[in-house]
């Protein structure tokens, strides 16, 4: 008994457990340690988007900002630059007012009047096709009506426009959002090969790309890889498109009848117009256009690399099959039949 009851005493005295807890301490600190923290992974984040917008604006190519950025957020999980929504949509307007001096009013004029039938033929055939396809698919009717209108316009902005025009769910924006994201990234990496292939030229590209791709940021993107001249249409031509946004908007606004519906043409569409007339009234030396060139050149790779952070993996887990569906055989559609039109029509 005497053995039993000492036994005890020492199972029940808690100096005796003093060595195992100091053991599991060290064990958990040890794994603590061997993690990566929060603050450790947004130097990590902030480390990788310098280096691949440094790689982005050496080899002039904004996928690498993009998909750097995109992989980062992805594998950390982490986004440090709180507004880097805000720093990418300002970095992409800007690069496209910039773009207005070396293009001109009388280009402009001129290319506005020869793709503006092929801009509206696109716009109302996509819409009209979406719906129907969304209907066929037994797809849900919000993220239908988002997804049409993004492909047929200006993706995000489009998206953005009316998803509270159409009492939109924060998980049916998120998905139609991510889903034209993830379009554009296909059409980046795989749109300059194919107009290679095909021996696209300047300009033919360059009203192909903003016709077939969602948003302004991967169009100007995508026409900057295959040329300046590319680009230069592609901002044009995208820009009117763009302006279909405009009577969109107020049609749908009196369809789910939301009279406080703010309706607009964005500033920077005015920015840019006013740039190239500027340009025809004030001529610049070539070497002061190159300069300007390349600043919206760079200022087109950071506004990609802050585009790539903004997807994470919650937002892609949310996407169904039907949303897939619908909007990548949509565009699988619609993407040739946009090279169709510019050749042809």
């Amino acid at each position: 008994m005497a053995v039993d009851e000492t036994s005890n005493d020492l199972d029940e005295n808690p100096n005796n457990n003093l060595g195992n807890n100091l053991g599991k301490d060290a064990s958990n600190t040890t794994v603590k340690d061997t993690a990566p923290n929060q603050n450790q992974k947004s130097a990590l984040v902030w480390l990788g988007v310098l280096l691949v917008i440094a790689l982005g604006i050496y080899f002039q190519n904004p996928a690498y900002a993009l998909l750097g950025a995109l992989a980062l957020r992805l594998i950390l999980d982490v986004n440090p630059i709180k507004q880097s929504g805000t720093i990418g949509k300002l970095s992409l307007q800007t690069a496209i007012v910039l773009l207005g001096f070396s293009l001109g009013i009388d280009s402009l004029m001129q290319m506005s009047s020869d793709y503006g039938l092929i801009v509206a033929v696109f716009v109302l055939g996509t819409l009209g096709l979406g719906l129907l396809m969304g209907r066929l698919l037994r797809s849900d009717q919000v993220e239908t009506t988002l997804i049409a209108s993004g492909t047929a316009i200006c993706g995000g902005t489009a998206i953005a426009t009316l998803a509270p025009l159409i009492n939109a769910k924060p998980q049916q924006f998120a998905v139609a959002t991510a889903l034209v994201f993830l379009l554009n990234i296909i059409a980046l990496l795989t749109f300059p090969y194919i107009g290679t292939q095909l021996g696209l030229s300047q300009e033919v590209f360059g009203a192909w790309v903003a016709l077939a791709i969602h948003d302004t940021s991967s169009v100007m993107a995508t026409a900057t890889i295959y040329g300046d001249e590319a680009a230069q249409v592609a901002a044009a031509v995208k820009l009117g498109r763009t302006l279909w946004l405009i009577p969109l908007a107020f049609a749908v606004s009196l369809i789910y009848g939301r009279r406080e519906a703010k309706i607009r043409v964005p500033t920077f569409v005015l920015l840019f117009v006013g740039m190239a007339i500027v340009s025809r009234f004030v001529p610049l030396e070539p070497v002061v256009i190159g300069y300007i060139s390349l600043l919206s050149k760079t200022l087109l790779v950071i506004a990609l690399a802050m585009i790539g952070l903004e997807i994470n993996r919650q937002t892609l887990s949310q996407m169904s099959m039907r949303s897939i569906g619908l909007g990548v055989g949509l565009w699988i559609i619609v993407a040739p039949v946009a090279l169709a039109l510019v050749l042809y029509l």
